[in-house]
């Protein structure tokens, strides 16, 4: 509806049910304050298009208009595009049509082939140039394009760059699936090691990262049950080839996620007996997490059923549980830890979690089995379909990729696979428009191609495929597939793609054998790509890789811990009344009353008698109010002449980009002018007797952030940080740490260095007995010792000591090793 921009009133108009449920629910998600990405496009195209001071004022400064992946955008984006425009200067879109290849969720590939007429003065600039594939690859593609798609294509002619050796381009056909993921596992195992030049003269030996095996489909089933991609993984497996399968497909269709999804169902009626929770068990649990231990299954049920069904009694407080923990806690009885599973059904299992957060993000917790037949319900109508798996690391792990063409996009292979290619398959029947909106509201759409799988639509996602690899294509077919009645007939696709250098008759014994250079040493293409992330990010993985990998690359939560939330709720207080006093300090009691208005936790719910009867919230609230109040009496002096800032911040390091927020205290001389700046990193932390020496406090983190925010004033505000300093909120003390240029700089390359084994893939366990009891993942963990896959360590990092100079200590990852640690 929103991405089409229709009403619900025009929907009444050709469905009245329908128009009436999207009324109804558009009006709810405005009362709790709701928003996704389809409505949230819409409400900046009505803001535009009613010319709300807000949105005029927000494209005030707006000169350039830069459009990537043009041919993708739907109704929605273009006229959002379009409006931007009228507020810049220029309008600039970079896009393929013949790479136009999601018709099928709404993109409507007009906007691109009809840009032209729309902006009858802009002028239209052709890279014809490929420098990815060689000429056979690049010259086949665009002439089944040609032929394929002829007068509906916009009209151009690719050359590739360069040819370089080896290189081979193949069509094949199989008598059978298990024939064809033979040959493919065969030939990645010929062609792994082989001799690659690089474009920029490097040369080195293929690894399995190198290649990719790509269907249409992956996850839709054969005529046997198995999945298309089975066949192909197993061929991996028994030739002892890593893979990274990207399946897709719905989360609940794989064993694990649908096993946790049993179990959350089995909580839903009742506290459930001994029989149920055994049955459960055996059927599905113990199949899909071998190492499960059916005493402490029993236990967790136990105890949760207890609690999600507790009477609710006039009086008594209301419960406050969160879904978050009772996944830690199941996991944990499943064994997920002695389990070894790979990335795929852990990064599943962390899907699983991502749901939970988001259902812990609109309800303050689950308070009784009503809001948890809730939850059941979001999970069962919603999650399963809404969610989608993404086990893309920073970095590509060393290993075959096994995934569809629509998650390939943008990727490039040296070798590519693509499999599965036969008529029926691909290209299949065409699929007619069968959504919920009256066929006559998007008419102009589906005559457009789009909200449909047509033939020219699977031409362009044919043309994308082919054109991923570099210099080894192979395209491949079955003639009898997997359970299949019939055999099948020669893909018209795979048919139309002619070259002199197309092979087909690399299966024939006698035909001439492909001339190889020597084998080189395997070694993995250089990632010049760049990792957004954060400090908090950088901090866990300098902590514990493996923690790193379970919460950043898996997407697990951590339980929501009591009182989440107080320490941002202090910041923000403490930020007030720096912004609403900046001449001189407030009092005690203005500053007390500022927290408290600020005050707001959300999962914890205040009282209903917060007078007679205060609880938790209450007494945090007041515990804000009093940290603030003795903050402005302590340090008044933070006020004279000075005013206390926080900066978002991104800080270029090596190989990523660092964002945050720096606390900055500013001192201004007579003429209004900055004088110096101190690095101030407010934390809700209490510094006891002796902070320095407070092993609680982990120094070794508190002054990484420091050091690296002073960095952060300097490169991006070109604030030269004097001073820097940790200040202990709850106890009212300030600690002094090095901001020197060689603390600053050990601090960087401490992030350097941290980056870089992520790039790599480089996640092992550092477990340590203090560590580990304090992490969010404990329950889901090992508790190993592993070692990293490189001998390089980081710096030592420059801390304060005592006696007011310099310790030094490596981050936690090497420091806190080992059960006594």
């Amino acid at each position: 509806m929103n991405d089409e921009l229709l009403d619900p009133a025009q929907i009444a108009a050709e469905d009245p049910v329908l128009g009436d449920a999207l009324e109804r629910l558009r009006a709810q998600m405005e009362q709790d304050n709701f928003i996704d990405f389809s409505l949230m496009q819409r409400l900046v195209v009505e803001a535009l298009e009613g010319k709300e001071p807000g949105a005029v004022q927000a494209l005030a400064p707006l000169q350039h208009v830069l459009v990537d992946e043009y041919q993708d955008v739907n109704v929605v984006q273009e006229r959002l595009i379009e409006l931007m425009h009228r507020e810049s200067d220029t309008l600039f879109v970079v896009g393929d049509d013949d790479q136009a290849i999601y018709g099928w969720r709404g993109a409507d590939i007009t906007n691109i082939l009809e840009f032209d007429q729309r902006y009858p003065n802009a002028a239209v600039h052709k890279l014809l140039t490929n420098f990815r594939s060689t000429s056979a690859i690049v010259e086949a593609a665009s002439t089944f394009a040609g032929q394929e798609l002829g007068a509906t294509r916009l009209q151009k002619q690719l050359t590739a760059a360069v040819d370089r050796d080896p290189r081979e381009f193949g069509v094949l056909r199989f008598p059978t699936r298990m024939d064809e993921a033979a040959f493919v596992g065969d030939r990645i195992k010929e062609l792994l090691g082989t001799r690659y030049e690089e474009a920029d003269g490097t040369v080195r030996g293929l690894t399995p990262a190198d290649f990719a095996i790509l269907m249409r489909s992956t996850n839709m089933s054969e005529g046997d049950e198995t999945k298309r991609h089975t066949a192909f993984i197993r061929a991996l497996e028994t030739r002892g080839i890593e893979y990274a399968l990207n399946a897709g497909g719905q989360l609940f269709e794989r064993a694990q996620p649908a096993a946790v999804l049993s179990a959350f169902q089995l909580l839903r009626g009742e506290n459930p007996n001994r029989t149920q929770v055994d049955g459960l068990f055996n059927s599905e649990l113990s199949v899909a997490f071998p190492c499960a231990d059916l005493g402490r299954v029993r236990h967790v049920f136990a105890d949760w059923g207890r609690r999600i069904h507790a009477p609710v009694a006039p009086g008594v407080p209301r419960q406050r549980l969160f879904p978050q923990q009772l996944l830690h806690d199941l996991l944990e009885a499943l064994g997920v830890a002695a389990s070894g599973f790979g990335d795929g059904v852990m990064a599943d299992l962390g899907t699983f979690s991502k749901i939970l957060t988001d259902f812990e993000s609109v309800y303050v917790s689950v308070d009784g089995k009503a809001r948890y037949g809730e939850l059941l319900n979001f999970l069962q109508n919603v999650a399963g379909e809404g969610y989608e798996t993404d086990n893309q690391m920073m970095a590509r792990p060393d290993a075959v990729t096994v995934s569809t063409i629509h998650k390939a996009k943008g990727l490039e292979f040296p070798v590519v696979f693509v499999v599965d290619v036969e008529a029926g398959r691909f290209p299949g029947r065409k699929r007619s428009y069968d959504g919920w909106i009256p066929a006559p509201l998007v008419q102009r759409a589906l005559n457009n191609g789009s909200y449909q799988t047509d033939r020219p639509d699977q031409a362009r996602l044919f043309y994308t495929a082919i054109t991923r690899a570099e210099r080894f294509l192979y395209v491949t077919g079955s003639e009898w597939l997997p359970g299949g009645a019939k055999p099948t007939k020669v893909s018209p696709y795979a048919a139309m793609l002619t070259h002199p250098e197309v092979r087909r008759d690399l299966l024939d014994p006698s035909a001439p054998p492909k001339v190889m250079p020597p084998p080189a040493v395997p070694s993995r293409r250089g990632d010049e790509s760049v990792l957004p992330t954060t400090y908090s990010q950088i901090h866990t993985y300098m902590r514990c890789p493996h923690a790193y990998k379970l919460s950043v690359v898996h997407g697990f939560a951590p339980p929501i811990p009591e009182l989440f939330g107080f320490g941002r709720a202090v910041h923000a207080a403490v930020g007030k009344v720096h912004q609403l006093y900046k001449d001189q300090a407030p009092s005690p009691v203005e500053a007390r009353n500022v927290a408290e208005d600020l005050f707001h936790l959300k999962h914890v719910a205040p009282s209903q008698d917060p007078v007679n009867r205060p609880g938790a919230y209450e007494r945090a609230k007041q515990s804000s109010a009093n940290i603030v109040a003795s903050y402005v009496d302590k340090y008044a002096k933070d006020f004279e002449s000075k005013r206390q800032v926080e900066l978002p911040f991104e800080v270029p390091v090596n190989r990523a980009v660092i964002s945050g927020a720096i606390d900055l205290l500013l001192s201004y001389d007579d003429s209004d002018q900055i004088r110096d700046a101190s690095v101030i990193d407010f934390k809700t932390m209490e510094g006891g007797p002796e902070p320095i020496n407070n092993p609680d406090l982990h120094w070794e983190n508190l002054s990484l952030q420091v050091q690296l925010y002073a960095r952060g004033a300097v490169q991006v505000y070109g604030m030269n940080a004097r001073t820097g300093a940790v200040h202990l909120l709850k106890d009212g003390q300030r600690v002094s740490v090095p901001v020197d240029t060689d603390a600053v700089d050990a601090a960087v390359a401490n992030v350097d260095w941290a980056v870089d084994r992520i790039m790599e893939g480089d996640f092992p366990q550092r477990a340590s007995g203090k560590k580990c009891g304090g992490c969010d993942f404990a329950q889901i963990c090992p508790k190993k010792v592993q070692q990293f896959a490189t001998s390089q360590e980081p710096p030592k990092l420059h801390l304060p000591a005592s006696n007011g100079g310099k310790e030094f200590l490596m981050v936690s990852a090497f420091s806190q090793l080992g059960p006594d640690q």
